[in-house]
């Protein structure tokens, strides 16, 4: 009447019902739930032979077995899954999941995506869930051979995250970015320079223009050459906005976002502080914010620029227009000054020495170099990491010296000086 076989690791019931065979997967390896499954396949044929039960009309016989006898309309067809994505499609619509992330934050990530697509060729129009493991890892080395470990790191923790979001969107099963090795940074990043460290250590000689042009990115100011460029600024600038493009981060250490975000409303002239809102480290939709005291010069600046465009909320505006600026803007006139320039490289188009993170930089360095406690340092700063901090920490000279001095090999040093 009905009975089970086993096929491909999976018990399958057959039976029989008005002289017709019908054959249909029990769904389970376990021989002991196969076998209850049969004894009620077995007492439902028998009910419908004796004349107990009859199939509802439109009622497929098999279904109506297997549900035991209970099936009273047909079984809805299950909707067709919808097609895997493109690897390509796929890094498309995560990019479109990350407007909560900042702007620099989603620019390295689309940096990131765009090598890795390069990377794995055709592969790059294949669904993404055919993307394997060993894929990954061969990705993973040729990026070894050819970028720095510090990079390559970078590279994989955003591999790890498009991968755990397709798993999460239903796109591959599991992740297979789950299993990769982790790759180790190539140690603590170099600590900041002044601009004469850094044009000795070029003048040496023996350096790649690439390699001469990441030294700009070590570059921290002195309050001196911060006093200078400020000048520059001022008297330089084809548009007004670029001296307080250039004041606020060199009294505050705002990034560039945060400038751009910022808001009248968040400088408290009467408190002397001044509000910086944050999404660089965040992954949540809200800002994170933190308050920075406000310098007197800073003051000065712009209640004079408040007075000049007392419209508008945002601090960061052109001339005529109460909205903000918009990434590129902020830089053209944040570079215009300084072209023409001694901070300029000429052999790389005239590209400046600085940006909007030199003064950050300068602006922690600066406060170090000045004694200042590295809790206030990290407050002001905002979500400052040991990696950082290493590489300003040589400008606590005071503090080191004192330590090192505690080392008294009296009898040694006695003999030699």
């Amino acid at each position: 009447m009905a009975s089970i076989f086993l096929k491909d690791g999976v018990f399958v019931a057959r039976f029989r019902h008005k002289g017709v065979e019908f054959k249909r997967s029990l769904k389970t390896g376990d021989r002991r739930d196969a076998e209850l499954a049969l004894a009620e396949i077995t007492r439902v044929i028998h009910r419908l032979r004796v004349g107990l039960m009859t199939v509802p009309e439109g009622v497929p016989v098999p279904d109506f077995v297997l549900s035991g006898g209970t099936l009273t309309a047909a079984p809805e067809p299950e909707p067709e899954p919808p097609p895997v994505p493109t690897v390509a499609e796929a890094v498309t619509q995560y990019r479109g999941n990350l407007a909560h992330l900042a702007h620099t934050t989603r620019m390295t990530v689309a940096v990131h995506l765009r090598n890795f697509q390069g990377g794995i060729g055709r592969l790059t129009g294949a669904p993404v869930n055919e993307i394997r493991e060993a894929d990954l890892k061969a990705y993973i080395q040729a990026r070894l051979g050819a970028r720095a470990r510090d990079t390559v790191k970078k590279e994989r923790s955003t591999l790890v995250a498009f991968f755990d979001w397709c798993a999460s969107e239903g796109f591959v099963s599991a992740s297979p970015a789950a299993a990769l090795v982790r790759v180790k940074g190539s140690g603590d990043p170099p600590r900041f320079q002044t601009r004469a460290e850094i044009e000795a250590a070029i003048g040496r000689g023996g350096l790649t223009r690439p390699e001469e042009w990441a030294l700009w990115d070590r570059l921290y100011l002195t309050p001196g050459e911060i006093g200078e460029i400020l000048e520059l600024v001022r008297t330089r600038s084809r548009h007004e906005v670029s001296h307080v493009l250039h004041a606020i981060p060199a009294y505050t250490g705002m990034r560039r976002g945060e400038i751009l975000r910022l808001r009248w409303a968040d400088v408290e002239f009467d408190h002397d502080g001044i509000v910086a809102r944050s999404k660089k480290q965040s992954r949540q939709a809200d800002e994170t914010t933190r308050r920075i005291d406000l310098h007197p010069a800073l003051k000065t600046i712009l209640r004079e620029w408040l007075r000049k465009r007392p419209k508008g909320q945002f601090v960061a505006c052109d001339d005529g227009s109460l909205d903000p600026l918009a990434r590129h803007q902020a830089e053209e006139r944040f570079w215009q000054p300084l072209k023409g320039t001694r901070w300029v490289i000429p052999e790389r188009n005239n590209r400046p020495k600085i940006g909007f993170h030199t003064y950050r930089h300068s602006f922690a360095s600066n406060l170090a170099a000045a004694g200042v406690d590295q809790r206030v340092i990290d407050e002001f700063m905002g979500h400052t990491t040991e990696a950082m901090r290493k590489r300003y920490r040589h400008l606590f000279p005071k503090a080191k010296r004192s330590a090192i001095e505690m080392l008294a090999f009296k009898a040694f040093e006695a003999g030699n000086t």
